[in-house]
């Protein structure tokens, strides 16, 4: 059993794998991993490059799919197929600092710890041109042992996780209902964790050139919605600060939709606004529902295709 299991969803990376793949390969430290790429019916050479940069390199696997399903579908895949104690989940569209893996899993191991989350730092230069920098040894950290208070906040939701791996089963995953997973894991792993370190280590530099699912705005607008959403009809005895945070955060995004020219019940919706801004709204009542069959009529929104 690997000391960690890399699971990384590729869809239409050809270009950037190489610079990707050389930064895993760069890692240092003491640890022993695997290499799980899970392919989403990439239409470049995503394959063809992984298999070449990959020739070598011990304990890999690449999972080929015949439809796009999106990452939070490709993620559970390569989760599923990991046998180490920890998943370490990165975008392949950047590069890591070389003592980021190690820095990640001692933090999880010196505190505890199940779920460990690093920064990421934006930069202009080209993937090419990126010379990801070490993390200090004295780099700040924050515990959380109420690691739901935590994820409810801002900040978490880049792929930059170190995450237990019997944590993210007994989570079940990312929710497979929304094509993006990026607010929708942490929330669900938070609500079964232990304890949830958030640190200021920057493990991943970002190129701006590029293009990414989550710069499609309404995109994010609808999973984020439904995110909160499912969070709210799975966890129905959840804390009633925390329902009333969550349902803050459906109304916000909904929002955020009418804002950017999607129709949502706009004189229902500002009313439901101001009234979670002074705390009075509640997340209980038919008014999310509503908001849930306007967001699900939206079309300009790529949904599994299973859903």
């Amino acid at each position: 059993m690997p000391d960690i299991s890399y699971v990384l969803p590729v869809y239409n990376k050809a270009a950037v794998l190489p610079f990707f793949i050389r930064s895993l390969r760069q890692q240092t430290g003491d640890f022993s991993a695997e290499y799980i790429f899970v392919d989403d019916a990439s239409s470049d050479d995503s394959l063809s490059v992984l298999r070449a940069e990959t020739a070598g390199l011990a304990n890999v696997q690449i999972l080929e799919n015949s439809e796009n399903k999106g990452p939070a579908i490709r993620l559970n895949q390569g989760a599923q197929a990991a046998c180490g104690d920890f998943l370490v989940l990165f975008d392949c569209d950047e590069v890591i600092a070389p003592n980021a893996v190690i820095t990640l899993l001692g933090l999880a191991r010196r505190h505890g710890a199940d779920m460990v989350h690093g920064k990421w730092q934006k930069t202009g230069d080209a993937i090419a041109d990126i010379h990801a920098r070490e993390i200090p040894a004295d780099i700040a950290t924050q515990v959380y042992e109420d690691p739901l208070k935590r994820a409810l906040g801002k900040g978490l939701v880049r792929m930059t996780w170190l995450v237990d791996r019997n944590l993210f089963a007994k989570a079940g995953g990312c929710d497979e209902s929304v094509f993006i997973q990026d607010e929708s894991l942490p929330l669900r792993l938070a609500a079964q964790a232990r304890c949830l370190l958030d640190t200021a280590a920057v493990v991943t530099w970002v190129p701006d050139e590029g293009s990414h699912l989550s710069d499609n705005k309404i995109q994010q607008h609808h999973d984020r919605f439904m995110t909160f959403y499912h969070f709210l009809r799975q966890y129905p005895q959840l804390d009633p600060a925390y329902r009333q945070k969550l349902g803050q955060k459906c109304i916000s995004a909904a929002r955020k939709a009418l804002r950017d020219g999607h129709a949502m019940p706009g004189l229902k919706l500002q009313c439901a606004y101001f009234a979670a801004k002074l705390g009075l709204y509640q997340a209980d009542g038919t008014f999310l529902d509503e908001l849930y069959n306007a967001f699900k009529m939206i079309s300009a929104v790529r949904r599994p295709n299973s859903q």
